[in-house]
């Protein structure tokens, strides 16, 4: 969608790659030692009028989160200006999810809905969100 022909994840170490995806900048606080750098709960601020929204019901999620990467702020405004919407957002403005309005169904996020349905014992809205727009 934005044209970068080396388009990369920093994860993958390619010298060559154009890192669109960094290293987290902000640790969860009481990350052990050896875990992802977000790896427990935090809370995330939901943009209204956005899909991730309407799912939720409502404004803000406490979600649960195990990884080392987040997109690049960097390339944010080329993200947006290419139609991909940043539906939600951590508490230092972090993107935290991305939608494309114009499809029945593609919400990206940063935190992992599986973790919470599993903790849970019910199926986290953007789940069942999902296999809505699937069935």
């Amino acid at each position: 969608m934005l044209g970068i022909a080396k388009a990369d994840s920093a994860e993958n170490n390619n010298p060559d790659g154009v890192n669109v995806i960094a290293p987290v900048v902000c640790a969860l606080p009481g990350v052990g030692e050896g875990d992802p750098k977000l790896c427990g709960f935090d809370l995330i601020s939901v943009v209204r009028g956005s899909l991730l929204a309407e799912l939720i019901g409502g404004s803000e999620l406490r979600e649960r989160y195990f990884c080392n990467y987040e997109v690049n702020e960097e390339f944010r405004p080329r993200l947006e200006a290419a139609g991909l919407v940043v539906s939600a957002i951590g508490p230092n403005g972090e993107v935290r999810a991305i939608e494309l309005r114009e499809h029945p169904f593609f919400v990206a996020t940063l935190f992992q809905p599986q973790l919470t349905s599993k903790t849970s014992g019910e199926a986290h809205p953007v789940i069942e969100g999902l296999l809505r727009a699937a069935g």
